[in-house]
């Protein structure tokens, strides 16, 4: 099976359920920003406004003011003399700056967690985990990044320092259509469940230093095999290394 198996966006992306005691635009900001995160979209996709409210199954006037806040976020970008909206394709200096900060961020993160995570929390963190291994096994890209985001995100918020986590989302909010570029890189899964096994161990060991090693090997391995991926990709790396 091929390894980056993937679905179409659009179809992944919806449809929206509507809850009650929410904004609709609240509800669709949040489906989108969850899919930029975890990779739904690549770099460079253009956004379209009625194809987006097709998918979700609303109306175009909440789509519209929840891609303004994700323009204004830095989730998307208006794009050329047409002024189309699209998921930015960042610069390399753009990608070393968002490394380095989720680097110092998500490692201080991960060292904060261990005082209150639970069992029930690492319970969800190992579920993910296996998610994300049946997904590698199966070569399914779409369904190891939704996982990966999961398991991430379930460790920082134990972290209970909600501006920390809402910088660690705004980061990933910019990086994670790239992340799915990763995973392409040849043994990128294995390597990165290595890192999320050690990440496991140390919380169970309750091991800040070994939990906060693991996130920043995930880290630097995932931004190595990116480097791989767009030196292989000669067009895409030219169009990072060039756009501003």
């Amino acid at each position: 099976m091929d390894r980056t198996a993937e679905r179409d966006s659009w179809s992944r992306l919806g449809p929206l359920a509507l809850a009650d005691g929410t904004t609709a635009q609240a509800q669709v900001y949040l489906r989108l920003r969850e899919a930029l995160i975890s990779g739904i979209f690549r770099p460079g996709e253009e956004i379209s406004l009625r194809r987006t409210a097709a998918a979700l199954g609303t109306s175009v006037t909440p789509v519209r003011e929840a891609l303004r806040q994700l323009e204004s976020d830095g989730g998307l970008e208006v794009f050329g003399g047409n002024r189309v909206l699209r998921v930015p394709i960042l610069t390399a200096d753009q990608l070393a700056d968002i490394r380095d900060i989720r680097l110092q961020l998500e490692g201080f993160a991960a060292a904060q967690a261990i005082e209150g995570i639970g069992p029930a929390q690492i319970r969800l963190i190992a579920n993910a985990s296996a998610i994300m291994q049946r997904a590698a096994d199966a070569g399914d890209a779409d369904l190891y990044l939704e996982s990966n985001w999961r398991f991430h995100a379930l460790i920082y918020r134990a972290a209970n320092r909600p501006i920390l986590m809402s910088t660690i989302e705004g980061m990933w909010l910019r990086v994670g259509p790239l992340i799915r570029l990763a995973v392409t890189a040849p043994f990128h899964f294995e390597r990165s469940m290595e890192s999320h096994r050690a990440a496991e161990a140390a919380l169970q060991a309750r091991d800040a230093d070994a939990l906060q090693a693991a996130i920043m090997r995930d880290i630097s391995d995932a931004a190595s095999d990116l480097g791989h991926t767009l030196n292989a990709s000669p067009d895409l790396s030219a169009s990072m290394s060039t756009l501003t």
